[in-house]
């Protein structure tokens, strides 16, 4: 499981980890406690962001980037917000859009 560690150091994510050495992610996390490998943060890296920025102008989805760079759509969704590519409407924005509707009569 040295390799499975230098991979992980080297910045491949859990899930593709988990993939290539056939194995759960649970396992994967299991071995890099026992070896006290630090945790990363979840989500996306400088480079990574600004890949996921790239895909998606040229069109490709958050639920496609996610699966190639093997991390959660909400990941990329949170790094295509960072960038301004969309607009993070989950504050009470969407309440006052409704309140100003015909809905509300």
């Amino acid at each position: 499981m040295d390799a499975l560690v230098g991979d992980y150091l080297a910045g491949m994510g859990v899930k593709a980890l988990a993939e290539r050495y056939g194995i759960h992610r649970a396992t994967v996390f299991s071995h890099l406690r026992r070896r006290n490998v630090p945790s990363r943060r979840p989500g996306l890296g400088i480079d990574e962001k600004a890949e996921a920025v790239r895909l998606a102008r040229a069109g490709v989805s958050m639920r496609a980037i996610g699966r190639r760079m093997g991390v959660d759509r909400k990941a990329v969704r949170v790094a295509l917000v960072e960038a301004g590519l969309i607009v993070d409407d989950t504050d009470d924005s969407r309440l006052d859009r409704l309140a100003g509707s015909d809905l509300t009569d």
